[in-house]
């Protein structure tokens, strides 16, 4: 234990830094005001504040400081421990989850902490997961995160062995209500015990891919997190794990509640076990290993019988019964499916009629009762077509987050090329998107990942004849979000090689923003105009970084009339800058424009696609941006008085006729969009007069901004 005497050198020079910062102890940080619980919001008052937390350790963040150092949790890449409170009879707001981002920086002392140590830890309080969206971003729960940079300082020991609490035993019910994806987050309760230690009884699992999902009997579901490394499948796996297999009972889980996203989509409760002793198995089920029919037939015929094949392997009892339920319309039908094999089945489902859509699930029962589903959630479907199908009869979906039902097949297309590879070179990695038509799910990307591929010669007008797999895709491997064509060829029909015909338009779709902003994956309208070419009119840019102080290349914008009223926060729209070929960006440093917050658009279109959880517009080249310029604007024409130009030490600006007599917002920003300052105006003011003495030299841009009417003009200061 002597390398654990660094802890009497760090009380000793305690006295020795100058910043003092609040002492506060986890009960402090996590307790919930009633306002914040009236309005669903998990974020601590002290957000965004830096703090000495005191705490006792509950978990390591490394399995041995000096024997070995790998991560028992990992965020990231980020070492992750739990802090309790230091009054053990605490049973809510008693723990907090806090990281270490910067793994590199062993002068913190954060990777030597060990269960049972009371610490003292400069951190900053925030929250994940975060967003842009206030309604979404108040999900987030809170956490801390230590300081590394200039003003860290190492862990201070006040204490050690401290006794470890108890599991909270608790109630999927006091997380969720129904089942994830659609359940509804309590949290008035499950605020309580973000960051503690809890148990569940009697659990069941009800998916496995791509995150563990657990149900009680009542149909409350929550994810399983597999951040410890004796859950998880990823590299910082510990031992062998394989996923539990739906309809596997857990007679006991125990973990910390933590947050994160699945598919994009903030999950404010989490369960997260840490040791291969938290989890305790009941009986194994049956196991549904596939459920299949034949690929090289997407779209059966009005006479062909459909087959399902059915792979089953037994669990802790034999198989009593395999059956497939199917329905069309209004009709459900339960066949019994005969056995091919030891663990193969086969039920087929008769012919339907043309155009009907045909949906089925396969339900395996043991000898002791036990019954699984396949799918868990949802249907599997397809549609009968005595015609060739178009995009929409493959991108129609009813499955809730949005995927296609013709996975893995093999379809064939024809439409017109909406973006080609110069529209969206997507640093290197171009997209294209096909369209046949302008109703909902009508559009689809056309994955290519060869330089060399001939798809890539198309261009933006061609209609074309093409063949491929659908796919989920995303804008990461690891996301799988929306719906393409793989493994790509022409299909030719007397001769003409895949090529139809060139020049062709497509209308775009209008939309507004509050259609699409803040829709959760698959959800309508937005789901139905995924990888389509749509357009806004009359919009104006809400923020020039949607993620400061990140910067991934997207801006907001706003349908106008909602700019700058209390809708407005939830009806912004993300456009992607990075992805297309606009001269507009977002980061000020690349020669790209940057577009101000006030900026009125006259028409915005591009491609709708989807990635880190928002739907988002993609412009193509410029012409999908028309600016309304600096001296038009929402009242008419409006000359502003600025004087002196440039501005030395000061500025007087002579408002125009039409923002008098009317409340009136003005603000300054730089060339990156930064606002630096602002003021609110009296009604009958004539002149805003300010002093420009502690402004960098430069061009400025003064937006005002009354109920009619925005004017944005340039304002040069000189030092």
């Amino acid at each position: 234990m002597a390398w654990r005497m660094y802890g009497i050198a760090a009380l000793l020079c305690a006295s020795l830094w100058a910043q003092n910062y609040p002492r506060l102890h986890v009960h402090e940080i996590m307790t919930l005001p009633p306002d914040s619980l009236a309005v669903g919001s998990l974020l601590s008052p002290r957000l965004g504040d830096t703090v000495l937390l005191v705490g006792v350790v509950t978990v390591p963040p490394v399995l041995d400081p000096v024997s070995d150092r790998r991560p028992l949790l990992w965020a990231g890449a980020r070492w992750v421990t739990f802090l309790r409170d230091s009054n053990p009879e605490l049973t809510a707001y008693a723990g907090i989850n806090v990281l270490q981002a910067d793994t590199t920086v062993t002068s913190t002392y954060f990777d030597r902490i060990r269960p049972g140590d009371y610490i003292e830890v400069l951190v900053r309080i925030t929250n994940f997961p975060t967003s842009a969206d206030p309604v979404r971003n108040r999900l987030g729960p809170t956490q801390a995160e230590v300081i590394t940079g200039a003003a860290a300082r190492p862990v201070e020991f006040l204490d050690y062995e401290r006794p470890l609490p108890q599991p909270i035993p608790v109630q999927i019910s006091d997380f969720y209500t129904g089942p994830v994806g659609s359940g509804v987050p309590n949290i008035a309760s499950g605020s309580r015990y973000v960051g503690m230690l809890v148990e569940l009884h009697n659990v069941t699992v009800v998916a496995n891919q791509p995150v563990i999902v657990l149900s009680d009997d009542q149909g409350n579901q929550m994810y399983m997190r597999d951040q410890s490394g004796y859950f998880t499948t990823r590299a910082h796996r510990l031992r062998e794990f394989v996923p539990y297999p739906v309809g596997q009972r857990i007679r006991r889980i125990r973990g910390y509640i933590t947050a994160s996203t699945v598919g994009g989509q903030p999950q404010s409760f989490m369960l997260t076990p840490v040791y291969p002793e938290d989890v305790e198995l009941g009986t194994a089920p049956p196991v549904i290993t596939s459920v299949s029919r034949d690929p090289a037939r997407p779209f059966p015929s009005s006479a062909e019988p459909v087959p399902i094949r059915i792979g089953v392997r037994r669990g802790d009892y034999p198989v009593s019964a395999v059956r497939l339920v199917y329905v069309r319309g209004q009709d459900t039908t339960v066949l019994t499916a005969q056995a091919l094999g030891d663990t193969l089945f086969q039920a087929e489902i008769p012919p339907q009629p043309a155009e009907s859509l045909v949906a089925y699930w396969v339900e395996v029962t043991d000898s002791a009762g036990t019954r699984v589903r396949m799918p868990v959630s949802g249907v599997y479907f397809y549609k009968v077509l005595d015609r060739a199908p178009k995009i929409a009869d493959i991108r129609h979906t009813l499955n809730p987050d949005g995927s296609s039902g013709y996975v893995g097949f093999r379809v064939t297309v024809e439409g017109v090329i909406t973006a080609d590879t110069s529209d969206i070179p997507n640093n290197a990695s171009p997209r294209m998107y096909m369209q046949d038509d302008t109703v909902a799910f009508s559009g689809i990307w056309l994955h290519t990942s060869a330089t060399t591929d001939p798809l890539r010669s198309f261009r933006r007008g061609d209609r074309i004849r093409v063949s491929g797999i659908v796919a989920e895709l995303g804008a990461r491997a690891q996301d799988r979000q929306v719906t393409a064509l793989t493994a790509l060829a022409l299909v030719d029909r007397n001769g003409d090689g895949g090529f139809i015909s060139s020049g062709n338009t497509v209308p775009p779709v209008l939309v507004t923003t509050r259609e699409i902003a803040g829709r959760r994956q698959g959800e309508m309208p937005a789901e139905g105009w995924e990888s389509m070419l749509v357009e806004l009119r009359d919009c104006v840019v809400a923020d020039s970084n949607a993620d400061a102080p990140s910067n991934f290349g997207e801006f907001t914008v706003v349908d106008a009339e909602l700019f700058d009223t209390p809708q407005e926060a939830s009806a912004r729209l993300r456009v992607e800058t990075d992805d297309g070929a606009t001269s507009y960006g977002t980061r000020g440093t690349d020669g790209k424009r940057v577009l101000q917050r006030g900026q009125r658009i006259r028409v915005l279109r591009g491609i709708l696609f989807y990635s880190f959880g928002n739907y988002k517009l993609v412009p193509r080249k410029d012409e999908d941006i028309e600016l309304v310029s600096d001296v038009e604007h929402y009242g008419g024409a409006a000359p502003v008085r600025i004087f002196p130009q440039p501005a030395r030490g000061w500025v007087e600006v002579e408002l125009p006729e039409a923002f008098r007599k009317q409340w009136l917002h003005v603000e300054l920003h730089d060339l990156l969009g930064r606002t630096v300052a602002r003021w609110r105006l009296p009604w009958d003011a004539p002149v805003l007069r300010f002093s420009t003495e502690e402004m960098p030299s430069g061009l400025y841009r003064l937006l005002l901004k009354s109920p009619n009417a925005v004017l944005s003009v340039p304002v040069r200061i000189l030092r």
